[in-house]
Parts: structure tokens; C-alpha cells; sequence
């Protein structure tokens, strides 16, 4: 159960986010957040699930602690170069194509 809170935190905070806006996204109080982040309140299915589904990932993935996506390659620390070369190319991918429909930096 630690290693599942562990994983739950670590999720928000490379995601960038605080946990009001976690919260937000849950359509939850933080308070309410903070208590299931700590394991205050039990991991109930309905909160481990919407959680989930705000971040991306699936229940199993949190879980275990590693994702199949892409984006986040597995939690653990030794990937993280990994997880920011896939963002900063999909970064550049998007620029590009803003790039594209917009015309160049300056025009609009």
C-alpha cells in the first residue's frame, strides 16, 4: 500500500502538478486529495480510478509503479532522461506543427 501512496505522489509531481490542481481535476476538495495521497483516507476504488483516469495512466499501472505509455516509460528514478527525450521530442513535434499552421514566429 505505501509503494501504491509512493507512486501516487511521484505520478503528480512529474506531471507538474500541485495537489489542489489534482484535486481540481478529481472534482475533489484537496483536503479530501491530500488524506488519499497519505493514505489518511483508504484508497477507495472510485478515487484510485478517477485519479487514473486525470493522469492518463491505468489503475494496474499505478499500482505496480510502471507504465506502458510512452510519455512516462517505467516510475522508477533511472528513466527519467528517458521520459524527458520522449516529451522534448513531442514537444518539438507540436511546435513544428503550430509552426506550420500559424506561419513563423512574429506573423499572425
Amino acid at each position: 500500500m505505501e509503494k501504491t501512496l509512493e507512486n501516487i505522489r511521484r505520478i503528480r509531481t512529474r506531471l507538474g502538478y500541485s495537489q489542489d490542481d489534482i484535486a481540481d481535476l478529481m472534482g475533489i476538495e484537496r483536503s479530501t486529495y491530500s488524506n488519499f495521497e497519505t493514505g489518511k483516507t483508504n484508497l477507495f476504488c472510485k478515487n484510485l480510478s478517477r485519479f487514473a483516469e486525470v493522469v492518463g495512466m491505468t489503475e494496474e499501472e499505478i499500482v505496480s509503479g510502471e507504465s506502458k505509455s510512452e510519455t512516462f516509460g517505467y516510475l522508477q528514478e533511472g528513466n527519467v532522461i528517458d521520459r524527458l527525450d520522449v516529451l522534448e521530442a513531442k514537444i518539438d513535434g507540436l511546435a513544428s506543427m503550430l509552426e506550420k499552421y500559424f506561419g513563423k514566429k512574429g506573423k499572425q
